[in-house]
């Protein structure tokens, strides 16, 4: 399973409220400047490529890019507090500075794809490649501040999974990422592939509520995912 896929499918709990702090947290203090220097690291180095949107080569660097710096954002997240072995209270200092780090990075790239949008429909495998198409889904995956957004591109991939012109898998994760995508738990709906879910237990994780269950594997094997049971078995180093 590529990297970026998996990774997609670990939903962070979100802060609501941003606590105060009266006390330092130095250690975290320092992880925050070093993840800062990082993305403006990788920012910088992109500046410095020559901006040509008629160009698909600039697109599919610019795509890169903008998937890149979006990974290692994500990693960090996941990683920092269980490497660096913060205590509770580091803990939930680092996510009240970090979700603001998090949040505005998928507005920035959620604002340029949709920028690039203006002069294509898609980034569609015959005319950009694989590569282009899997990275243009995964920032459209990550965009949950516009769930509007994500409509309309699953619209899109609908209409183009069929025909070659997008990865299947990318409509089923889509699909099943804007069923539950609502902030209003009532408005959510079933998934129906299963691709979304949620650590229950060290070593355990459980797929969100799915449409049909009985026959999600029929559903998941036509769009080219595994067995449920094979996918939910992926997950047992990540749940701890």
């Amino acid at each position: 399973m590529p990297k970026a896929l998996f990774i997609v499918t670990v939903w962070l709990v979100l802060l609501s409220a941003v606590p105060s702090f009266a006390d330092s947290f130095p250690k975290v203090d320092a992880d925050l400047a070093d993840y800062d220097a990082a993305i403006e690291k990788m920012n910088a180095a992109f500046a410095n490529v020559p901006e040509d949107a008629a160009s698909k080569d600039w697109i599919a660097k610019k795509l890169q890019h903008m998937v890149d710096i979006d990974q290692h954002m994500r990693k960090c997240s996941m990683s920092l507090p269980h490497e660096r072995q913060y205590t509770e209270a580091e803990q939930k200092y680092f996510w009240s500075q970090f979700m603001t780090r998090f949040r505005d990075l998928d507005r920035q790239n959620t604002a340029d794809l949709k920028s690039l949008l203006k002069t294509h429909s898609w980034f569609t495998i015959s005319q950009f490649g694989k590569k282009c198409d899997s990275n243009a889904w995964l920032l459209v995956q990550h965009a949950d501040q516009d769930p509007e957004f994500q409509k309309e591109i699953l619209a899109k991939l609908e209409k183009l999974y069929p025909t070659g012109e997008t990865r299947p898998q990318n409509y089923a994760y889509l699909f099943d990422r804007v069923a539950l995508s609502s902030s209003d738990p009532s408005k959510r709906q079933p998934q129906r592939y299963g691709t979304q879910g949620h650590c229950v237990a060290p070593g355990k994780w459980e797929p969100f509520p799915i449409e049909d269950e009985a026959n999600v594997d029929t559903r998941r094997a036509e769009v080219g995912l595994p067995p449920l049971v094979e996918y939910m078995a992926l997950f047992l180093d990540v749940c701890n």
